[in-house]
């Protein structure tokens, strides 16, 4: 499996972003968007965050792990190579086991990736597919650390609350704790 990070939002992007957020209170930029102004819009998951797109891809990650990222709509595309048998001669598709490798593309906003990291790294989600989102998101880290790590499970975001019919039991360990510690740090 290989991920490569295509793009990031640039300076323009989030001057647009910016510019979209004091225009709902009738203000003009006056001084680009610095890190402090990107931590607050970021960490408050208004609006204007939905205009940060960010693209990647995958190459050979299990089909069935496809299928479970391409369970999200909101804010995401998805774009997963073929397996019909006339686009592709390297299997039978009708034969095909669920691993099969696929290349699977995303486009996606910044609140779109926070909310499927909630579902995806969740560890009730399959361990593969809580792999490779992780993966993602450590890749993501090296161009946009804050984005990162605002990506957390529903029950650290939920500051413990399990959202799931029966509760795998992380927000009762010690990692739990210092994670969550760690993620409400953010936000002081």
């Amino acid at each position: 499996m290989e991920i490569k990070i295509i793009s990031t939002p640039t300076l323009k992007n989030w001057l647009d972003v910016k510019t979209s957020a004091l225009a709902t209170m009738g203000l003009n930029v006056i001084h680009p968007p610095d890190d402090q102004w990107k931590k607050m819009i970021l960490l408050s998951e208004h609006s204007p965050i939905r205009n940060l797109q960010y693209i990647w891809e995958w190459k050979d990650i299990p089909y069935f792990v496809s299928v479970h990222i391409s369970r999200h709509k909101i804010g995401i595309e998805h774009f997963v190579k073929s397996q019909r048998n006339d686009r592709q001669s390297n299997y039978d598709r009708n034969k095909a086991p669920q691993d099969s490798p696929v290349t699977h593309r995303c486009v996606a906003n910044a609140q779109a990736i926070i909310n499927i990291s909630k579902r995806r790294l969740c560890y009730l989600a399959s361990k593969e597919t809580r792999e490779i989102w992780q993966i993602f998101i450590n890749e993501l880290s090296l161009y946009e650390p804050l984005l990162a790590s605002l990506c957390v499970p529903n029950c650290v975001y939920r500051n413990g609350l399990c959202c799931e019919p029966k509760s795998c039991g992380y927000n009762k360990t010690e990692d739990f704790d210092i994670r969550v510690n760690k993620y409400v740090n953010l936000f002081l």
